[in-house]
Parts: structure tokens; sequence; C-alpha cells
């Protein structure tokens, strides 16, 4: 027996196997200047962080910061957070926006305060936000 892909099968017997996979957590991805965003919250977050810095409230702000971990001298893994705040005093702060922790997420989150908990300047905060009757409400923050 011939095994096949679904796009192959698809395409000989003309039915309509999914072929691709969507999001797990069925977050619509959203594009505002271009970035693309993993969801519509996360956008909507982006364009307020842009109106704190037009605002002076922040300094500036970049998108997806890529975070390297190494044990030994051996490199473990790559962590994009969402945000990195650049403060008027100075100070910067690593934010996630989630809606839904995944125990990987989880893992890398411990290794990045892990990697600045003693640091007097940078600081590690999450964005938990939920949606309610179409909206996007944000939960809490959490430092």
């Amino acid at each position: 027996m011939e095994r096949m892909s679904a796009k192959e099968y698809n395409e000989k017997y003309g039915t309509n196997f999914k072929t691709t996979k969507g999001n797990k957590f069925n977050a619509k991805k959203s594009e505002i200047d271009g970035k693309i965003f993993d969801s519509t919250s996360e956008g909507d977050y982006y364009y307020e962080l842009k109106m704190q810095e037009k605002g002076g409230l922040i300094i500036g702000f970049d998108t997806q910061v890529k975070e390297s971990f190494y044990m030994n001298e051996v490199w473990i893994c790559d962590y994009y957070v969402d945000f990195l705040v650049y403060h008027n005093d100075g100070t910067s702060e690593y934010i996630e926006h989630k809606g839904l922790a995944t125990s990987t997420w989880r893992l890398k989150w411990k290794m990045l305060q892990a990697k600045y908990k003693d640091s007097k300047t940078v600081k590690c905060s999450i964005n938990w936000y939920k949606k309610q009757n179409n909206n996007w409400y944000k939960k809490y923050k959490k430092n």
C-alpha cells in the first residue's frame, strides 16, 4: 500500500482533508506597521506601547527580543520575549503578553527570571489577558 501526504491525497481524490495546522489556541495573527503578532491582543499592546512612547512615558521598546540561555558554556535554548521596554529611569522591562501558558513557556520564563534575578535595572513582567464579549481585558500584570 502506498503512503501519501494529505496534500497528495487531496490532489488525487479531490477530498478536503486539512493540510495545514491552525493555531492551537485559535489566536488570530495581526499585522501592525509591518510587524506580525501572534494575537490581536499582542498587536493591541504594541499599539499601546507606541502611544506611551509618543507621549514620553517610555523611551522606547523592541519586539520579539531574543534571549539565549547557556549552562556551562553549552547552549540550551533561545527564547523570544514579546516586548522589551526601555523606561525613562534607565531601567528596562521584559514583558510577555500571555493569554494561556504552556509548560515550555513556563520553563523558559523561569530561566529568564533567573538570569536577571539580581539585576537592579532589568525587570520581568507578564501581562495576562482574556477575552470577554469579543473584547480583550487585561487580567493583571505580574512582576
